[in-house]
C-alpha cells in the first residue's frame, strides 16, 4: 500500500532539508561559495567552465513538424487488471496488478513512426538523447460561430482558444508521440512551450531543437547505456563506451 504524504507532512519534511539554505539567489551564491570552500582558483576554474559551456554548447537548427490534424489532448489514462490475456507471464504471478495504460499512446506512436518515415528532412542518424527545447503551436478549428471580422483576427493571432483541451494535455500527447521515435525519451525537455490558436486550418506544429552534447559525464552514465550509437557526446569530451 502506498502512502500518500500530507502537505504538512511535506512541507516538515522539506524545510528539515533545505530551510537553511537561503532563498535569496545571491545569498544563496553567497552561501554556496563558503559551505563548498570555493578557493580563488576554484572560482576561476568555474567561470572558464561556465564560458566553455557558453563557446561550446549550442542547439540544433529548427526541426519543424506539421501535422495536418486537429488538435488533440492526451486522454485519461485507464487501469485495467493484469491477467493471463493481457499481459507478460512476468506479471501473471501477482494478480492483484494494475497496469496504467493509455488508450491513444501506442497508435499515436506508430502514426509518428510512419510519419517521420515518410519525410527525409526528419532523419537522424539516431534518437535524440540530448537536452531539448520544444514549443508546440496547436491551431483549433475557428468556430462557425465566429463572424468574419473575428474570424479574420483569430487567423492574426488575436482572438485565442480558452477552452480544453488544457495546455499540459495536449504537450503530453505529441511529446510521447516523439518517444521513441525522435528522442529517446520527453524527459530530455529542459525547456516547452504550448501555445493555443485558432485558425481556419487546424493543425498542430511542433518545434524542436536539440543541444549537441549533454551537460556532464553524470548524465552520460544514465543515458549511454539507453543510445545505440557506441559515442555519447557530453562536454569537454567524447567518451567511447567499452
Amino acid at each position: 500500500m502506498i502512502l500518500i504524504k500530507s502537505r504538512k507532512q511535506k512541507k516538515t519534511l522539506y524545510d528539515s532539508k533545505y530551510s537553511h539554505i537561503p532563498r535569496d539567489y545571491n545569498e544563496r551564491l553567497s552561501w554556496m561559495y563558503d559551505t563548498l570552500h570555493i578557493t580563488p582558483d576554484k572560482e576561476n576554474y568555474i567561470l572558464q567552465a561556465r564560458d566553455q559551456y557558453i563557446q561550446n554548447m549550442a542547439f540544433s537548427p529548427e526541426i519543424l513538424v506539421v501535422l495536418y490534424e486537429e488538435p488533440e489532448g492526451s486522454p485519461r489514462p485507464r487501469a485495467r487488471f493484469v491477467n493471463k490475456g493481457n499481459l507478460s507471464a512476468s506479471a501473471k504471478a501477482n494478480p492483484g496488478f494494475i497496469q496504467v495504460y493509455s488508450i491513444t499512446g501506442a497508435a499515436d506512436r506508430k502514426f509518428m513512426k510512419q510519419f517521420i518515415s515518410d519525410n527525409d528532412f526528419l532523419q537522424l542518424d539516431q534518437l535524440i538523447y540530448t537536452p531539448c527545447n520544444i514549443e508546440f503551436d496547436a491551431f483549433f478549428k475557428t468556430p462557425n460561430s465566429f463572424n468574419n471580422t473575428d474570424t479574420f483576427l483569430a487567423e492574426l493571432g488575436c482572438i485565442r482558444p480558452i477552452s480544453k483541451p488544457d495546455f499540459d494535455n495536449i504537450e503530453k500527447k505529441y511529446a510521447d508521440m516523439y518517444n521513441g521515435n525522435v528522442w529517446i525519451d520527453d524527459a530530455l525537455v529542459v525547456d516547452a512551450v504550448v501555445r493555443k490558436y485558432y485558425s481556419i486550418l487546424p493543425r498542430v506544429e511542433i518545434h524542436l531543437r536539440f543541444l549537441n552534447m549533454l551537460y556532464n559525464k553524470y548524465q552520460y552514465k544514465s543515458i549511454s547505456n539507453r543510445v545505440e550509437s557506441t559515442n555519447v557526446n557530453y562536454f569537454n569530451t567524447i567518451y567511447k563506451k567499452e
